[in-house]
């Protein structure tokens, strides 16, 4: 299973769709938020992909959309979560945290614009950072994540 995940498009999409057009073997598509209504309008555009998405701080009149989601794929639990209410500006202890509380084998969050990735105690933490709106001179980016045989294996991706 392949997955593409992306974070923080904050309205514009026009990166994402280049992405997805690239990576023509993407099984799941994974927005985490600002703005999930993009996530919607990228479901329209790639009706044969199915997308996973959540709100985030800068969403609004968010229906029933979910703050955070678990999924499981091939044995691998995963939350998706923008970051915003575990302070992830600052640390990310309130992410190991909760990934130890779940047994979590995979978080994936946004908020901070800026991909970032790491590994402890057997779960991968992985911040695409933004496709359209990067911060502290960092690059559009995005994740792509392999599970194969029981093996993950997260690269993160610049546009």
């Amino acid at each position: 299973m392949k997955i593409l995940v992306i974070s923080d498009t904050h309205g514009d999409i026009k990166k994402a769709e280049e992405v997805i057009k690239k990576n023509k073997d993407i099984d799941l598509i994974i927005h985490l938020g600002d703005y999930f209504r993009d996530a919607q309008k990228l479901s329209k555009m790639f009706p044969d992909i199915p997308i996973e998405y959540i709100y985030g701080n800068s969403d609004f009149l968010i229906d029933n959309v979910p703050a955070e989601k678990v999924l499981e794929y091939y044995g691998k639990k995963i939350l998706l979560t923008h970051g915003h209410r575990y302070s992830v500006k600052w640390d990310y202890s309130k992410l190991e945290k909760k990934a130890e509380e779940l047994h979590l084998d995979m978080l994936l969050f946004g908020h901070t614009h800026v991909a970032d990735m790491m590994e402890k105690q057997g779960c991968y933490f992985i911040n695409p950072g933004s496709i359209s709106d990067p911060r502290s001179d960092s690059s559009e980016s995005y994740a792509i994540i392999e599970i194969k045989d029981g093996k993950v294996t997260p690269k993160l991706c610049y546009a």
